[in-house]
Order: C-alpha cells, then sequence, then structure tokens
C-alpha cells in the first residue's frame, strides 16, 4: 500500500481537472490529479468529441468568455499548428475544432509548467469520509501493479460522472431527477469525404428518414450535427441512446447498441449521399460520450433562467454562454435555446460546492446545475472554468481564505475571467 498526503486532489482529468489541478497549484498548494484512462483530455480525448464548446458565446460576433488556463491549453494548440481561432458549426455556435493526438499532447505539457502530480492509468475505487463532519478524509486507488491511499485537505470531483461524491455518500441526483434527462451519444470520426459534401440539418433528415423508411432499423437520430475536422475528416454526432445507470452491465449494452447504429450509418452515408460512397469509420471512441448522469447538489444551484437571462450574479467565479443544447429525443437533433443577446452568464461559487461537505468541490458537468442549466455548463469550455474556480477554492478553502472575494482574486491573478 502507498500512502501519501496532498492540499488538493482532484479525480478526473478531463478539461475541468487539469484546470482544477493547474489553479490550485498556482496558489502553492500541492496537488494530484488522479485519472483512469493513459491520457488527459476526458471525452475530447476518449470519445471523439472533437471540438471545445463553450469558450465563446453564441453568433456572428462570438466573443471569448474563458481564459485562465483553458488559454494555456489554446495557445499550445497554436503552438502546435492545431489552433487559430473559433468556426462557426451548423447552428452558429463558435466551436474549437480539435485533433486528439494534438490534445493530449497540449495538455501533458501545459501540465509539466505546474507542479502536479500527475497518475495516469489510476482509478479510484473508494472514497472513505465522514458524513456528519462532511469532509473526505481519503481516497482508494489502484493501478495494474498497486494500491494507493491518498489523503488530502481537499478534494475536486471532475470526473463527470460524480464518481467521487458518489463513493463518498453525497446527496446526487441522476439525470433529470424523474428518470429522464438527455441521451448520451457515439460520436463517429469519419474520413475520405468529400470537401463538396454539405451537412446542413436538413439535409441529413432527408437522407436518414428515406434510410429508415427503406428498411435501417438500428438508426436513431434522423438528423444531428456533422462538422468537419479537417479538409477530408468530419465528426458525426448521431448514434445515440437512453443511460439510465452507470452499471457494466447498462454500459455493456449502451456501448454496443450504439455501436452497431455506427455501422449502419456509415452504410447510410455510402448509399445515400453524393461524395461519400468511399468515406471510411476511423474511429468511434475509446468508449460511448455519456452526457448527463449524476448530479452533485450544491450549496447554491444554478438555473435555467439564470442562464438564459445572461444573470451576472456577484459570487460569479467563472462565465458560461453555451446555449442550452438539449437531447431530449434519441432520434431528433438537439433542441437549442439561446442565451438573451448571445450573451454570457456568471457561475456561483456555490454552484461548485456540495451541500453539506466542508471539502468537497466540483467542476465540469458534475457542478450543481438544474436540468436547463446544465445543457448549458456541460460543455468542455465552460468546464475550464468550472475546474480552475474548484481547484482554487478547494486551495483556499482552509479558514477565512475561502470566502468569495479571495477566491475570485486568486482567479483573476490567474488570468481567469469571473
Amino acid at each position: 500500500m502507498i500512502q501519501k498526503k496532498y492540499d488538493v486532489i482532484v479525480v478526473g482529468g478531463g478539461a475541468s481537472g487539469m484546470a482544477a489541478a493547474i489553479g490550485a497549484a498556482k496558489t502553492g498548494a500541492s496537488c494530484l490529479l488522479i485519472e483512469r484512462y493513459g491520457c488527459l483530455g476526458g471525452q475530447a480525448t476518449t470519445a471523439n468529441v472533437s471540438s471545445y464548446c463553450g469558450f465563446f458565446t453564441h453568433g456572428d460576433k462570438a466573443q471569448q468568455i474563458v481564459k485562465g488556463v483553458g488559454q494555456e491549453v489554446l495557445e499550445e494548440l497554436h503552438r502546435l499548428g492545431q489552433y487559430d481561432g473559433y468556426t462557426l458549426s451548423p447552428v452558429g455556435n463558435a466551436i474549437v475544432a480539435l485533433d486528439q493526438e494534438a490534445v493530449k499532447f497540449a495538455l501533458d505539457e501545459v501540465l509539466f509548467r505546474y507542479p502536479v502530480d500527475v497518475l495516469l492509468h489510476c482509478r479510484m475505487v473508494q472514497a472513505e469520509a465522514d458524513r456528519q463532519t462532511g469532509k473526505i478524509q481519503k481516497v482508494v486507488c489502484v493501478d495494474d501493479q498497486d494500491r494507493y491511499e491518498f489523503t488530502a485537505n481537499a478534494f475536486v470531483d471532475a470526473t463527470g460522472d460524480a464518481n467521487l461524491a458518489y463513493l463518498a455518500g453525497a446527496k446526487l441526483r441522476y439525470g433529470d431527477g424523474t428518470g429522464k434527462g438527455q441521451a448520451s451519444t457515439r460520436i463517429l470520426m469519419l474520413d475520405r469525404v468529400s470537401p463538396d459534401v454539405r451537412f446542413k440539418p436538413a439535409i441529413l433528415e432527408e437522407v436518414l428518414t428515406k434510410a429508415k423508411r427503406d428498411g435501417y432499423k438500428n438508426l436513431t437520430k434522423e438528423s444531428g450535427i456533422v462538422f468537419r475536422v479537417n479538409d477530408d475528416t468530419v465528426c458525426a454526432i448521431l448514434p445515440s441512446v437512453w443511460v439510465p445507470d452507470l452499471s457494466a452491465k447498462t454500459l455493456t449494452a449502451c456501448e454496443r447498441n450504439t455501436r452497431r447504429q455506427a455501422q449502419e450509418y456509415l452504410e447510410v452515408f455510402h448509399k445515400y449521399m453524393p461524395g461519400m460512397e468511399k468515406c471510411r469509420l476511423i474511429s468511434t471512441g475509446v468508449q460511448l460520450g455519456l452526457r448527463d448522469t449524476r448530479h452533485v447538489l450544491g450549496e447554491k444551484t444554478l438555473t435555467g433562467e439564470q442562464v438564459l437571462h445572461a444573470v451576472k450574479p456577484k459570487d460569479s467565479v467563472a462565465r458560461g454562454g453555451w446555449p442550452c443544447e438539449m437531447h431530449l429525443d434519441v432520434n431528433k437533433i438537439a433542441k437549442y435555446i439561446f442565451v438573451d443577446n448571445d450573451d454570457y452568464y456568471g457561475i456561483p461559487l456555490g454552484c461548485l460546492k456540495a451541500k453539506g461537505w466542508m471539502n468537497l468541490w466540483c467542476a465540469g458537468r458534475t457542478i450543481s446545475a438544474d436540468p436547463t442549466a446544465f445543457a448549458s455548463v456541460r460543455v468542455m469550455g465552460c468546464g475550464f472554468a468550472t475546474g480552475q474556480a474548484a481547484g482554487v477554492a478547494a486551495a483556499l478553502s482552509q479558514g477565512e481564505n475561502g470566502a468569495v472575494e479571495t477566491v475570485q482574486r486568486e482567479l483573476v491573478r490567474q488570468g481567469a475571467l469571473i
């Protein structure tokens, strides 16, 4: 058994987790970042989510609303020749198209600049906590060789599925809390696509509904978003499924279901889409893209009304501006509800703090938000912002240093936008 103590432990190495670790380290705190896969990046590098959404507001005059650690990542991608500004999606959202291998390397390079201990291929299997005092004492982790016990003053759950909060016994909501929520999607990466092919939702709907009429039975979405990664490569956000729980049995069925759908979508593209007769399915990701699972219940809850009306509270520690992107029907394209005037909103610090817990913070899509607000804050650009804020708050949460104003000052010092 290997044992070690830190000031802050962050579980999950996606956008929010790596930002949390760096945010904590920049305060001078000792920090450990734990990631179960062999690379950082979360769904950007494991589930083919090949764009960063949420760095910018919506529309032709998009403004950047996330900087700090997120800006460092964009600058590193630029150095690698992989970022030179945003592109607009078919519905007018400003996105940063990604090369997965460049993202893996860029995140490594950015983290190397800071005194953060990083353990890849390390899986958390237990969290010991005193529910009476609301304190997590330690997490138990394993790799293929050793078992670890890590203790810390504060913890950040950046797992995407609130795994740390779940193991600690914190109060959670699954999906929308009524047995429903947003569907999950497997993203297909296809190459050998002619540059002349257009992927307007109306064109996709015509093709996919015809394919269903012609007897294709394993298609779900009848339209969706397909965007270009480069001249001959696209990502198609199509095969979808409901994920009612996170058991191995359920996830196995969902993984197999969406892989079967992927093969059928490929056949349909070959048959019905001119310019895609020879397209090739080069990746379906290491895993299904999970969208809406467990959510931490926080000291505050961000609401859809606050998001859509661009409310900027005084205790804001991060910004969001992605529209509320609702995947409520596995057969239909996502529904978008846009923020008023293509503006941004603020995210209060209390949305990152688990209610009734002294040292449990959350980041990314685990933060406390109602179902409508969640549809906006869940994206990775916003995850960089909430992650950095959670990491700073966790590092400064001992004694009076955890006051909102202190966290805000430190975030501004670190170059974040609040």
